[in-house]
């Protein structure tokens, strides 16, 4: 039995009806956020946690069917997500953008919203520095490379530095320029689990490995690794990735640490792993 076509006018009034109780919504959970804002007080507690915002992202596309875009669904809820986030404390937002780079400046837009000012700048460090000295809520810079000079990821392995607390883009079908290109976001606030997640150690080493020996020394360790960006300075550091969610406080940890010719470990942050635009 075919669909019966309803008239153009009555579809119409039905979409109006739901665009006001879309609105309702909207405006009941900001009453709700309100509400949270209020009890947190003056504590310091943050007013975003990333591994929860994805786990809510996960949950939707997970339920989510019909033709309106996976990757458009995302967008609309990070912008409220973050809009919320800013009500209830400081969310400004730095971005690495110099000439015609500005990939990161349209993930950041992407992913954090257009809720407030966002600041753009010239190098990945002084994001870092930005988020460091508490002028920013959030950086974002790009995901290093074997080809990078700028191993600004060093600056991360200090007690109170900033975590990596997100990659990007969370979902494929960014809007982001020269093809945006991937970046972590890092902020002042301790990554969380979602139960599919990646993690990033720096280690710092006497002597140079090749990517093949870093490999072999987290795999005893008892860690698989995903990917290594080395930098030598005074001394030798890598960056890794690394699946699961890992803490300072973990036995790997350990084990490296009391490894021979390795003289710092560092867990410089976590993430929630991306998803697909057509699954998770």
């Amino acid at each position: 039995m075919s669909e019966v076509i309803k008239p153009l006018e009555e579809v119409r009034r039905e979409i109006d009806e739901i665009d006001a109780a879309l609105h309702d919504l909207i405006m009941r959970r900001t009453r709700v956020v309100e509400q949270v804002a209020a009890a947190k007080g003056k504590s310091n507690t943050a007013n975003f946690i990333p591994g929860r915002e994805a786990m809510v992202l996960r949950r939707l596309l997970a339920r989510h069917e019909g033709a309106f875009p996976r990757h458009a669904l995302v967008r609309m809820w990070r912008e409220m997500v973050s809009t919320f986030a800013a009500m209830q404390g400081p969310f400004h937002v730095v971005a690495y953008a110099d000439g015609p780079e500005q990939g990161c400046w349209d993930l950041a837009r992407d992913h954090f919203g257009s809720h407030d000012k966002m600041t753009a700048l010239a190098t990945p460090r002084d994001v870092i520095s930005k988020v460091s000295d508490g002028a920013a809520a959030i950086g974002v810079a790009p995901v290093p490379s074997a080809e990078d000079d700028d191993a600004w990821w060093r600056m991360l392995g200090g007690a109170v530095a900033p975590r990596i607390i997100a990659r990007l883009p969370f979902i494929e079908g960014s809007n982001a320029r020269n093809d945006g290109g991937t970046a972590y976001a890092v902020a002042k606030v301790d990554p969380d689990p979602t139960g599919d997640d990646h993690s990033l150690l720096v280690i710092e080493t006497s002597g140079e490995f090749s990517r093949t020996g870093v490999r072999d020394l987290l795999a005893r360790a008892g860690l698989m690794v995903c990917s290594v960006v080395s930098h030598r300075n005074e001394t030798a550091a890598y960056l890794i990735e690394v699946e699961d969610f890992i803490t300072s406080d973990h036995q790997s940890i350990k084990q490296l640490s009391a490894i021979d010719g390795v003289h710092g470990v560092f867990v410089i942050g976590a993430f929630a792993m991306p998803v697909g635009d057509g699954g998770s």
